[in-house]
């Protein structure tokens, strides 16, 4: 459809006073992507007219919007008719749901009706009236309201204190809820089965080279890969070539080197491997043996393996190989009730760390940008979550944020992107006003809007660009590196020490101390301590005690195979002991083997590309003399799936008869007597976008130039945009 046919039909619709001619200005751009990748677009505009302008480009074309409006606190956060509205306005209720419904409608033209969703978030001033204008504007859609904790810390005032804030899903047509790796409320730990691998250094008393020479030998190992080459003799082999003598063996100590893998325990003494070398070869060839992390400080290398339980559940199809490290390596394992391919969705209440909006909203951006102003940032996390719920599935979404505010979809969407090797865009707008305290500020120094330094206060400029270019290049805009890690939505294993804590109030000899210190213990319950308990050894609890080291080896032979408990806590006479009983506790279970969010350097930024307008409209008497197509350039592009390198006309250059950028997917033909031209222009091209004049006098000049710009339908859509 023709921009000047869809300025009409927004005239009739009453969305639009009068007609308009728009145009995007350039402004900047980062290019860190491919050649030919999508780019993202940021619009400095008010969103109302910059969503009259999105209409011509995308309508039906959006997948999702996600917009964070104004909450309409009464704390002067947003303006209606260019006044701010505060706590003391009595219309200002109305006032926001005028603003919001005249914008609702020209978003739901945006939507894609067979598939796209909506989501707004809000706090409690207005989520009531707002389910009722999204019931009222859309009628025909799902909805549903989510609850998501922003701050642990909770806001007290006159009440209790609020820790949540809601996000309104709007699902058009057949659009559901896309399966996620979390559902964001249940406890991980009760969602996430122990990670099947076990240590191969025997643990226990029955584990001394003397007595089982047979399985102490070296692991040959590619320090840089980590693959398994080989196994060396044992000691029992060196034992029968008469090299050892056999009482030598416990006091023996090998060379060190990175290549090799010894069963070194945690005080630095030989100790012995789980299993003979013929058998771990034979496990090494099924996956199941992996080198694990180096400890430098004693050159010993911790090395995994999968015992007879988990290699059942293998079997038994319990516990899937979902594939391999690498060709040869170890096998990557899920079991098959977690299986997030299955349909697992995001339930309706959320509670995460990560979506703290102080932690992951404010200091994140402080630590990006130092001091600049913005209050109330999203936490980034927390859109990443609502954006992987409705997208997550669709690589080449085309994403519109029309509050953009800081700038956090689009960084949110590039981790989307980073993690799955998707080509997600999206659309940002937001205006250039100023805080306003730096209204009253710059008012104070004489400046004015629409002055450089009032400009260069606003938040587009100061916030939503430079954030958006800094997380996509990785670095500050000093040029230096952005610091710390971003956490991903993956899951990898992680050792950690178990924690130990040494019980010095003498002895433990009645039930009474031993409950009393039972109740100390989070957890725990007073219950297990019976009469005559030496020790507390529970499988349904993450915490043992042992009250009496003279049940020091019966309580040992209890811990055997109990990986689950992190935390002892031992009743020892001196320090001395407690260190030798923390040692053995270490060589029988070893560290514990934990899911953690793995993590993404910030210096990395991502592959992504961003192009920043201005949106500025156009002399009509221009439009009417036709002389405006350097300036519609920008939007064809955009029509076109924002696909390659934005095309220019070179500065100064007269108007083309035919217009054929080198990269770009799209033509257009200006001048009909150059359509021969045209064609042979574009006759290599497999698919593109392809626009033709239609010509006419023009009242004001008898030569003959174009008076609009028509479409054809493309012969293969390149983007979601397109």
């Amino acid at each position: 459809m023709r921009l000047e046919d869809q300025s009409k039909l927004l005239l009739a619709d009453g969305l639009l006073p009068e007609p308009i001619f728009p145009a995007l200005v350039p402004v900047d751009q980062v290019q860190n992507g491919e050649v030919g990748a999508p780019w993202h677009t940021l619009i400095e505009a008010d969103n109302f007219h910059a969503l009259q302008l999105l209409d011509y480009l995308y309508a039906g074309k959006v997948d999702c919007i996600y917009i964070d409006p104004p909450y309409n606190t009464g704390a002067r956060d947003w303006k209606y008719n260019n006044d701010y509205v505060d706590s003391n306005d009595g219309w200002r209720h109305s006032k926001w749901l005028a603003f919001m419904e005249r914008r609702l409608k020209l978003a739901k033209r945006l939507l894609n009706p067979e598939k796209g969703v909506l989501v707004v978030t809000i706090d409690e001033h207005e989520v009531h009236h707002l389910g009722l204008l999204l019931e009222q504007e859309f009628p025909e859609a799902y909805r549903q309201l989510i609850t998501i904790v922003i701050t642990a810390r909770g806001v007290a005032k006159q009440g209790l204190a609020r820790v949540e804030e809601y996000a309104f899903f709007v699902y058009l047509g057949s659009a559901s809820a896309a399966p996620t790796e979390d559902d964001f409320l249940t406890d991980k730990s009760q969602k996430k089965k122990k990670a099947p691998w076990a240590s191969l250094l025997r643990r226990g008393t029955n584990a001394s080279p003397k007595d089982r020479a047979g399985l102490v030998y070296p692991i040959l190992v590619d320090p840089e890969t980590k693959e398994i080459l080989g196994v060396g003799e044992t000691l029992a082999d060196r034992v029968e070539r008469g090299e050892l003598q056999k009482s030598e063996l416990n006091a023996l100590d090998p060379p060190r080197t990175t290549r090799e893998a010894w069963p070194i325990r945690s005080d630095g003494a030989l100790g012995t491997w789980q299993v003979k070398p013929s058998k771990l070869m034979e496990l090494k060839k099924k996956g199941f043996v992996k080198i694990g992390r180096l400890d430098e400080s004693r050159t010993s290398w911790s090395v995994n393996y999968l015992k007879r339980g988990p290699i059942s559940e293998i079997e038994r199809g319990e516990l899937n190989i979902t594939g391999y490290e690498w060709e040869g390596g170890p096998a990557i394992l899920e079991y098959a009730d977690q299986d997030q391919g299955a349909g697992m969705r995001a339930k309706t209440v959320w509670h995460r760390t990560q979506h703290d909006a102080g932690t992951y909203g404010s200091s994140l951006l402080r630590s990006m940008l130092g001091a600049r102003s913005f209050e109330f940032p999203k936490s980034l996390y927390a859109v990443r979550d609502t954006l992987a719920t409705v997208v997550g599935t669709n690589p080449s979404a085309l994403v519109v944020d029309f509050f953009a505010g800081s700038g956090t979809t689009l960084h949110a969407l590039g981790l989307l992107n980073a993690a799955d090797g998707g080509r997600r865009s999206c659309i940002l707008v937001t205006n250039n006003e100023v805080s306003s305290a730096d209204e009253v500020a710059l008012l104070a120094e004489g400046s004015r809007p629409g002055d450089d330094a009032w400009e260069a206060r606003g938040i587009c400029r100061s916030v939503t660009w430079p954030r958006s270019r800094c997380a996509i290049l990785g670095r500050k805009e000093d040029g230096t590196p952005l610091s710390g890690d971003y956490l991903t939505s993956d899951l990898v294993e992680v050792e950690m020490p178990r924690n130990f804590y040494h019980l010095g109030f003498g002895v433990l000899d009645t039930q009474t101390k031993k409950k009393q210190i039972v109740a100390m213990i989070p957890g725990l319950p007073q219950r297990l301590v019976t009469d005559g308990v030496g020790f507390i050894v529970s499988e349904e609890h993450k915490a043992s005690v042992l009250f009496d080291e003279s049940v020091t080896e019966e309580w040992l032979d209890a811990l055997d195979g109990q990986d689950h408990i992190t935390d002892f806590y031992i009743a020892a006479a001196t320090k001395k002991s407690f260190d030798l009983a923390k040692v053995r506790v270490n060589d029988l279970l070893g560290p514990q083997i934990v899911l953690e969010a793995a993590k993404r350097p910030m210096s990395t930024g991502f592959t992504e590309n961003l192009a920043y307008f201005k949106l500025e409209f156009l002399d009509k008497d221009r439009v009417a003399l036709k002389q405006a197509f350097k300036e519609v350039l920008p939007l064809l592009w955009l029509k076109a799936g924002a696909v390659g390198p934005r095309p220019e006309l070179p500065r100064g250059a007269a108007e083309p008869p035919f217009f054929d950028p080198s990269g770009a997917n799209f033509a257009v033909l200006l001048d009909e007597g150059a359509f021969r031209k045209f064609v042979k222009a574009i006759g290599n091209r497999r698919s593109g976008r392809f626009w033709l004049s239609r010509l006419r006098t023009a009242r004001k000049s008898r030569s003959r130039r174009p008076t609009c710009l028509m479409c054809s339908p493309p012969l293969r859509p390149r983007s979601a945009a397109g």
